[in-house]
C-alpha cells in the first residue's frame, strides 16, 4: 500500500493491490489539484506496471470538488500508459457532489472504447461488476 500526501501532509490518495480481488484500489480524498491528479496516477502507473493486474477500482467518495482540469492529461498521458500496461476494465466510483461526477463524465467520454470503464454510485456495485468479469475470464 502506498499513500501520497499533499503540502499540508493530508493524505489524498491511497493505492493498493488487492490481491485476493484481484484489482488495483485506489482511494482518493479531498480537493485534488492537477498535480496531486498527475502525481498520483503516476503512482497508480507504477503499481499497475509491477502487478500487470487488468483490474482497477477507482474510489472517489471522498473527493471533494472538480479534478476536470486532470483529464487532457489523464487522457493524453495516463491512458496509453495504463492500456500499454495492461488495464481492460476501471470502475469508478464517483464523488457524491455534482462537480466530481461532472468529472468521472467527462473522463468516461474521453476513454470512449480504449478499455471497458463504468461509474457507479455505490462501491459494491464496482466491486461486483469488476469480480463478474473475473468469473466471465475464467
Amino acid at each position: 500500500m502506498t499513500q501520497y500526501t499533499n503540502s499540508f501532509g493530508n493524505v489524498y490518495l491511497t493505492v493498493q493491490h488487492d490481491a485476493a480481488n484481484q484489482w488495483i484500489y485506489n482511494n482518493w480524498q479531498g480537493l485534488l489539484s492537477t498535480d496531486a491528479v498527475i502525481q498520483g496516477c503516476q503512482g497508480v502507473l507504477q503499481v499497475l506496471h509491477a502487478t500487470k493486474c487488468p483490474y482497477m477500482l477507482n474510489d472517489n467518495r471522498a473527493v471533494i470538488g472538480s479534478w476536470n482540469q486532470a483529464n487532457d492529461w489523464i487522457e493524453q498521458q495516463w491512458m496509453p500508459q495504463a492500456l500499454a500496461a495492461g488495464l481492460t476494465r476501471f470502475a469508478h466510483v464517483v464523488a457524491p457532489g455534482i462537480f466530481g461526477q461532472a468529472s468521472a463524465e467527462a473522463m468516461h467520454q474521453r476513454v470512449g472504447n480504449r478499455f471497458e470503464m463504468r461509474l457507479f454510485q455505490d462501491i459494491e456495485a464496482a466491486q461486483n461488476w469488476l469480480q463478474l468479469a473475473q468469473v466471465q475470464v475464467v
